[in-house]
């Protein structure tokens, strides 16, 4: 689970730096690594304290086959850049400083993105890898964010991905309640949907899931599997997961059935949908804001998955449950 981190006065700068050299160490970077990452905490924690509004650090780990790193993801509330590659540019400043943070950190990072508004603001991610090796992402670019109540601990939400034959599979499971009971019956639920058949369809994983589930307190869930190569999606979902598949000039949004799985399902069943080149997929838990859409962020496809989540969540999260967002993108 990642680390979030409010960077607002300037102690909390060296937070939010001991916080990712403890990522760094965890997911095994050197200390020529390491030294990168904490370079980049620090320059954009400055930057929000000086420049930003409502600024977030969140850091998390990632392991793709022999790739492995962290991420690294800034977000604030404003002003925001009109042109993020002049203001990128060394000597560029809009106070009293040398202005070299954000060409420091786009050059430490090994993979750097950013999305940014004028009022609304920025997000950006960094991503330092063991060694400088990437992780390939072919078929789909998938993120996602988990994020528990504030003042939990535990997150009673869950997300998974996972490869099953033509198929790649998404989904978002919302433990009922808060907590570590609620953080149980969520992460079994996506460890039924990653061993789940090839065969099984999105219903069939959550009827797997129902009668697996019997003995927690159940989850709402929604599953997504889409077919790149065939251009289709295949949805199914129980209780209050939202979301939509943006392919073509109109969202299609993901209808699910009342009920909770693992309690009181009704008959799950499958809506099938086009999925275009260039597509996206996004699905959140309620800790999320229904008004939450990408048709009011244009160009926020384009971007990296995780920094889609990340507005997201940064506009829409409320701060009295715990959130889950999880995006895949076409590559």
């Amino acid at each position: 689970m990642e680390a979030t981190l409010d960077v607002t006065e300037q102690s909390q700068v060296a937070q939010a730096r001991r916080m990712v050299i403890d990522y760094a160490s965890r997911y095994g970077l050197s200390e020529a690594d390491t030294g990168r990452a904490a370079l980049v905490a620090t320059e954009a924690g400055t930057n929000l304290v000086k420049y930003g509004k409502d600024g977030v650090i969140t850091v998390d780990g990632f392991c793709k086959g022999p790739a492995q790193g962290i991420d690294i993801i800034v977000t604030d509330r404003g002003p925001g850049f009109a042109d993020f590659a002049v203001a990128a540019r060394d000597g560029y400043s809009t106070g009293a400083s040398l202005g070299i943070g954000l060409g420091v950190i786009t050059r430490a990072s090994d993979f750097f993105d950013v999305y940014s508004v004028v009022p609304q603001g920025t997000a950006f991610l960094s991503r330092i890898a063991r060694g400088g090796l990437l992780p390939v992402e072919d078929g789909l670019r998938v993120a996602g964010r988990s994020t528990p109540k504030r003042g939990q601990v535990e997150c009673g939400d869950a997300w998974g991905f996972e490869r099953a034959g033509r198929w790649q599979r998404l989904c978002v499971a919302d433990g009922l309640g808060h907590g570590p009971l609620a953080a149980s019956a969520a992460t079994q639920a996506v460890d039924i949907f990653r061993a789940a058949p090839e065969s099984d369809t999105p219903a069939d994983i959550l009827r797997r899931a129902h009668a697996g589930l019997r003995s927690t307190r159940g989850v709402v869930m929604g599953v997504i599997a889409i077919d790149t190569q065939a251009h289709e999606a295949v949805f199914s979902g129980v209780g209050n997961i939202s979301g939509a598949v943006h392919s073509g000039a109109r969202p299609h949004h993901l209808l699910s059935v009342d009920g909770v799985v693992g309690y009181n399902m009704r008959a799950a069943r499958d809506q099938a949908m086009p999925w275009a080149a260039g597509a996206g997929v996004l699905m959140a838990s309620d800790g999320l804001s229904s008004r939450a859409s990408l048709s009011r962020y244009p160009g926020l496809l384009e971007r990296h998955p995780a920094l889609v989540a990340a507005v997201m969540y940064r506009d829409f999260a409320r701060d009295s449950d715990d959130a889950t967002v999880a995006v895949a993108i076409d590559a």
